[in-house]
């Protein structure tokens, strides 16, 4: 119990009194209408271009370059081309947010047991040939035990971003179907603030999402699901991509022995 008690009191200290406030506000705005962009509207394609593909990995690139440099975060990044046949579905990944339960179990309609189950994933997936697979990789302090329950949710935030840009990027070039799903818990709205985390360890209510409650999203437009909560290895699949595999951190890995941290995302393009 005293190891809780000085988590809790080390989260607090990091939060100070004007981000508490900012995360009371991110938890009860409405989202406003998309940013107009001025640009030529796009017949549907049925046929996938190949020159689209290549674009929108630099465009990956260029959102994650973008995204870290706004969020002030030292981060790097990948994107990559993948056909979706190298896109591991395995029902385990989703088990793994239940057993041991996850915190974000239950939290929002991007996590189970709201969240897409494998097989409708496998049918999903089934039904497009090619993907972009992203890679964020924000600094490895701010991913370990106890910093991770502080600082981890800007980054998860900035992947949904970084996959928000790259999924719009191909609606607008006519994939009316493309669909991204990121890494971890929604917290766009702010539910998982370090406020709200910092009162969630020392036995206060958190917000609950209002999207449970029949309301509508405070962030309609941004979530989106998490690929494991979806039933996706993440982990094989990176693998099948090319990329080493990601390393598995635990509370008892110092910062030392962690070598990087690396967020995945997805889009299903066409």
């Amino acid at each position: 119990m005293e190891q809780w008690e000085e988590i809790v009191l080390a989260t607090m200290k990091k939060t100070p009194e004007f981000e508490r406030e900012r995360s009371k506000l991110m938890f009860e705005r409405r989202a406003g209408l998309p940013k107009k962009q001025e640009r030529p509207t796009s017949v549907v394609k049925w046929v996938v271009d190949r020159k689209d593909l290549e674009e929108l990995v630099e465009v990956a690139k260029k959102a994650i370059e973008d995204v870290a440099k706004r969020g002030k975060t030292p981060a790097t990044g990948l994107a990559v081309m993948i056909t979706t046949d190298k896109i591991v579905i395995d029902p385990r990944a989703r088990w793994k947010c239940i057993i041991p339960m996850c915190f974000g179990y239950g939290s929002s309609p991007c996590c189970p047991p709201y969240s897409p189950t494998h097989t409708e994933t496998q049918e999903i997936v089934s039904r497009y040939k090619y993907g972009i697979l992203i890679r964020y990789m924000p600094r490895v302090e701010d991913h370990i035990y106890p910093d991770m329950i502080t600082r981890t949710f800007q980054h998860v935030n900035e992947l949904n971003e970084i996959v928000a840009i790259v999924e719009t990027e191909a609606n607008y070039r006519g994939y009316h179907l493309a669909m991204g799903f990121k890494g971890g818990p929604c917290g766009d709205c702010g539910v998982f603030s370090p406020e709200y985390v910092a009162d969630w360890f020392s036995g206060k209510e958190m917000p609950r999402c209002p999207v449970l409650d029949g309301k509508i999203c405070n962030s309609y437009l941004r979530p989106r699901p998490a690929m494991e909560a979806s039933g996706i290895d993440v982990f094989a699949t990176a693998r099948n991509a090319g990329w080493d595999t990601p390393y598995i951190i635990m509370p008892e890995h110092p910062k030392t022995s962690v070598p990087c941290v690396s967020w995945h995302g997805l889009v299903l393009v066409a």
